[in-house]
């Protein structure tokens, strides 16, 4: 039985997925950046509703459409095509994808499928997908590890790193966690992919767990109990000749042959060689049976007793062989280019330095939004600013800003805290006295933020105070982002003013763009898109707003140079008398600038808001990242930066030394 909600909802995606297969199928001069974009949007737009509605996937003919549309965006065709058609294998197939974009968005998909629909948030919680341990926080399980000890760099030389098929990094740790009551075989791995790190523990088991209790193996068995007696063999003696032969008369023929006693009797040589024969026989007869009793008083017999048991394994090499990474079929000596495993150096000088930086890149995408309080009249910096420690504000605006999200604390916080200096990065928790839900003046991305999170986006609410650029300037001093050197040194060079900043864009946009995929330094994978949300108490205030000056409370660190203010995204809130919120909504003039749901001179209830300016935020980055020539999407940024550790690190074996080297212990 299915509900007319969920046939609706069924119709939906297979109305998205019918979208994107016509689209798809467009001629060749029709396919343009604006049509991969709405391709793009497409797919995440199914991945959205899939992700609400996890239940479509049990239906076997939504999940075929599905599963057809996303090898369609991989792949650029369909393996059962139409009606007649003989279906096309995997391995047959030329892969060519609309484009890259278009593939990104399909791989996309088939991850949220696999991953994501009916498991998120996972264990971990909202604010990560990925898991929260690291090398470090597993080997402090481990009973060899000093419990003092917190050297990330000594941590990685106990593990051994491979790359599988350039973009899936495997960590593999040999010793048993010390949390484990009935030590087994086991490796520890950590699975650094695209879409996230995860982490597994795998025994070596040779009973299922509901026979866990049972020894397979005692110190001494002692010798098996046969299960019956085995028979005496007889002892025949072999004869040459049939019993009865004596009996049987002699004829003339018999008599023919001489015997060899009448032929030694009639020849003395014969007799004289015969006789030394005899005795060399019996001389050797006497040698063998005095050897035979000789042996027989040494040696001794022993007892067979079973082999001691292993205690010692090689589990990443077992791993290995088990999972198919290695294998014996290859041909040739020098196969080095047929491997599809990697071994890296761990030991190298940067390579600790490239992992955090690899976990530091998130699997979603992340933006701010930043939250002003305008009294009526206000028109300058400080004044808004400081509205944060006033306690006398309108308490509508309390509400609604817990309405966009929850608070969490920026120094416990795994996800996106509206600055990458802070973000993506795991503490321990520390305990505060300050109630978050009732404090709003800590929400300024120093102490805490208001969050927000899905299987795809991170969104962080800051609420400006007037300590936050200080602190800020101080703390990118000793920070410094190596993933935007080009940035920093635009930014500082244009401060210093060698350029202004017409003078500055003129020259960027001169200069070549780098290929999409390309690993070049001056490539830029972020948009920061600034988007400012304001609480106006007189309306005819956002004409005087000092936005310029505001956005330097705004720093994200994904800037990648100047902001302009016709760039800024605005939404500003006026509550009314009849306890409505009037919206107006301001942004670059273009097709990529404003976004629903919200539109300019709506009116919207209170109850309604939040979500609505959530979802409006989200909308308005998408549209920016998705319009950005040179964006990259998050988990093609980590693709690319383990194929950038893999030709760094990479050790250059052939196959007999990848073996050699499993078989070494670290």
């Amino acid at each position: 039985f299915i509900s007319a909600d969920a046939l609706e909802c069924k119709r939906a995606v297979k109305w998205l997925c019918d979208y994107i297969v016509y689209q798809c199928s467009r001629p060749p001069p029709a396919h343009s950046k604006d049509l991969h974009s709405t391709i793009v949007a497409a797919f995440h737009c199914c991945s959205v509703w899939l992700l609400e509605h996890p239940y479509l996937l049990r239906d076997k003919d939504c999940l075929t459409t599905v599963l057809e549309v996303a090898e369609l965006g991989v792949s650029g065709t369909k393996s059962i095509g139409k009606p007649g058609e003989k279906i096309k294998m995997k391995d047959d197939k030329e892969l060519k994808p609309a484009s890259m974009r278009v593939r990104d968005a399909a791989e996309n998909l088939l991850t949220c499928i696999l991953e994501q629909v009916g498991y998120f948030p996972s264990e971990c919680g909202p604010e990560s997908v990925s898991s929260l341990l690291d090398e470090l926080s597993l080997l402090q399980h481990c009973n060899s590890w000093p419990t003092d000890c917190s050297d990330h760099t000594l941590a990685v030389e106990r593990f051994r790193y491979f790359v599988s098929e350039g973009s899936i990094m495997l960590a593999l740790l040999e010793e048993p966690l010390g949390n484990d009551q009935d030590p087994q075989p086991t490796v520890t791995l950590l699975i650094r992919g695209p879409f996230g790190r995860h982490a597994w523990t795998m025994q070596l088991r040779h009973l299922p767990r509901h026979r866990s209790g049972t020894k397979y193996h005692a110190p001494n068995p002692g010798r098996p109990v046969a299960m019956q007696d085995n028979p005496v063999r007889p002892e025949v003696g072999q004869k040459y000749f049939p019993d009865g032969v004596e009996r049987v008369p002699q004829c003339k023929a018999d008599t023919s042959i001489p015997s060899l006693e009448y032929v030694l009797s009639s020849d003395e040589i014969a007799s004289e060689e015969t006789n030394k024969l005899t005795q060399l026989l019996k001389r050797q007869i006497t040698a063998e049976i005095n050897m035979a009793a000789q042996h027989s008083r040494q040696t001794q017999s022993q007892e067979c007793t079973p082999p001691l048991v292993c205690h010692e394994f090689q589990t990443a090499r077992l791993f290995l062989s088990h999972f198919g990474f290695l294998s014996l079929d290859n041909d040739g000596e020098n196969n080095t280019c047929n491997q599809t495993l990697t071994a890296l150096d761990s030991s190298a000088a940067d390579f600790c330095k490239d992992l955090s930086a690899l976990d530091s890149m998130s699997p979603r995408t992340c933006d701010t939004v930043h939250i002003f309080y305008v009294r009526s009249g206000q028109t300058t910096t400080q004044e808004i600013v400081g509205n944060v420690t006033d306690d006398s504000i309108s308490p509508h605006f309390l509400e609604f800003i817990h309405t966009l999200g929850w608070p969490v604390y920026v120094d416990s916080h795994p996800g996106w805290t509206g600055h990458v200096s802070t973000s993506w990065k795991v503490k321990p928790s520390s305990k505060s006295t300050v109630h978050l839900e009732d404090d709003y003046r800590f929400y300024d991305g120093q102490t805490s933020i208001l969050y927000w999170a899905d299987a795809y986006s991170e969104i962080a609410f800051v609420v400006p105070s007037a300590n936050k650029r200080a602190g800020r300037q101080s703390e990118q001093q000793s920070h410094f982002n190596t993933s935007s050197l080009s940035s920093w040194y635009e930014h500082s060079y244009s401060e210093n003013g060698g350029r202004d900043k017409r003078t500055l864009s003129l020259d960027l946009d001169k200069q070549p763009a780098p290929p999409r995929r390309s690993g070049n330094r001056y490539h830029f994978p972020h948009t920061d898109t600034k988007i400012m949300v304001v609480w106006l108490e007189s309306y005819e205030d956002h004409l005087t707003l000092p936005i310029s000056d505001l956005l330097n409370y705004m720093e994200t660190g994904l800037e990648v140079g100047p902001t302009r203010t016709s760039d800024v995204l605005l939404m500003c809130l006026q509550w009314m008398a009849t306890g409505l919120l009037r919206i107006h909504l301001q942004g670059p003039v273009g097709r990529v600038g404003l976004a629903s749901p919200l539109v300019d001179g709506m009116v919207v209830s209170r109850r309604a808001i939040g979500p609505l300016v959530r979802h409006t935020a989200l909308n308005m980055s998408r549209r920016r990242r998705l319009d950005s020539d040179t964006y990259q999407p998050p988990h093609v940024r980590r693709r690319l930066k383990v194929q950038e550790m893999v030709q760094k690190y990479k050790r250059e074996m052939t196959q007999p030394e990848l073996f050699t080297y499993l078989f070494n212990s670290l």
